[in-house]
């Protein structure tokens, strides 16, 4: 069982050379994100973000339920400018720049309260937004069920 977990573990090396590049932090984030790997995605955040985001806050906020795994999963990067990640997402109606940090050879995500604050407003939005679409039924969709997006295009047109 413990080799399988080594087999698995993600390459720490391959992923310092990545986060050389402002415009990887997000994408290397997402990837491990998706992977389950969220101990070492919190590792991506900065000092300042990792006290905001608890172990347990950075599981509710990005990892809990389908809603933040969805959204952390459809933000794309529409561009890296002046210490900032601009991440798109139209499904959740999402076009916020995000601060990235330099912390020592490698750049790090750098939250604040105000963006958890708004990617957990987010997710519940869109949540409701099912739900209206769905006259009322929670997590009980049809089998053919597609989810309705909050937006048809990200506000920053890209």
């Amino acid at each position: 069982m413990a080799v399988c977990a080594l087999a698995q573990s993600p390459d720490m090396d391959r992923i310092r050379e990545r986060l050389k590049d402002p415009a990887q932090v997000f994408p290397v984030f997402q990837e491990l994100i998706a992977a389950g790997e969220y101990g070492t995605a919190q590792k991506v955040l900065s000092p300042g973000a990792m006290k905001i985001l608890t172990p347990e806050v950075f599981f509710l906020t990005f990892a809990s339920y389908e809603p933040p795994r969805r959204l952390v999963a459809s933000l794309r990067v529409h561009g890296v400018a002046d210490g900032k990640v601009r991440l798109c997402s139209p499904e959740f109606g999402v076009s916020r720049e995000f601060r990235i940090a330099k912390f020592l050879s490698i750049y790090t995500l750098d939250f604040t309260s105000d963006d958890i604050d708004f990617l957990k407003g987010r997710t519940l939005g869109w949540y409701r937004h099912q739900v209206r679409r769905a006259d009322g039924w929670h997590y009980a969709y049809p089998p053919d069920w597609t989810y309705a997006p909050l937006a048809r295009s990200c506000a920053c047109a890209k």
